[in-house]
């Protein structure tokens, strides 16, 4: 049985299904618990999100620099956001670029 959020995912596949001009591969939903939600994501890793997103860092390090955090740490929350398809770490040789092909992030949230 369906509640109220699976229901809504469900309308928002379809519309991207029928729509795809409008809702292209450009869209990502997740649905998730609030408790894994709010794990995935912090506010630590929205900032890294938004940082790609705004100035297209071309290495981890160079983000890490931007977000003032250690690489490590960085490198560490990138691997959990493209583990939920958030992002996507392209390898240069030994480089890791930090690139984010979505437009839009839907994220049912359960009343």
């Amino acid at each position: 049985m369906m509640d109220g959020t699976d229901r809504m995912v469900s309308r928002m596949i379809d519309f991207a299904l029928e729509k795809p001009e409008v809702a292209p591969s450009r869209v990502l939903v997740i649905n998730l618990s609030k408790t894994a939600l709010e794990k995935v994501l912090t506010p630590s890793r929205i900032d890294l999100i938004r940082e790609i997103r705004e100035r297209k860092p071309k290495s981890v390090s160079e983000l890490a620099e931007l977000v003032k955090r250690s690489v490590e740490a960085v490198s560490r929350d990138l691997n959990i956001l493209e583990n939920y398809g958030l992002l996507t770490l392209v390898k240069a040789g030994k480089i890791k670029k930090p690139e984010i092909e979505k437009d839009i992030l839907m994220i049912p949230l359960k009343s």
